[in-house]
């Protein structure tokens, strides 16, 4: 479950980055250019960049393709749960400490 759960938070990471290439490859390409590197040298580096970024969508459109949406609905249940169970282990211990208190109170 943990790893369908990464795999979904991988798919939207990889997602940001392909945004942010696409957004400012232009950008690098023009600072490069400034630097004095060549146009060609410039359009090879994005153009490396670019099937990179496009082998990692394919793997993690594969890894995608195996996530149910009953895996990822599971995980949300999950952590709605959380705030039950910090209640239930703060009521434990607050019994635990009252059951303490009376024991140490039974025993004068």
């Amino acid at each position: 479950m943990k790893t369908h759960f990464r795999n979904f938070i991988a798919v939207i990471a990889l997602i940001v980055v392909i945004y942010v290439v696409t957004n400012y490859t232009g950008l690098i390409q023009q600072q490069i250019g400034v630097k004095g590197a060549s146009t060609s040298r410039a359009q090879g580096i994005a153009g490396q960049i670019s099937q990179d970024v496009g082998s990692q969508v394919d793997a993690a459109k594969q890894q995608a393709m195996h996530v149910s949406l009953s895996d990822i609905v599971h995980e949300v249940s999950r952590f709605q749960r959380i705030p039950q169970d910090i209640t239930r282990i703060k009521n434990f211990a607050q019994d635990q400490v009252n059951n303490v208190l009376q024991s140490g109170a039974k025993k004068k």
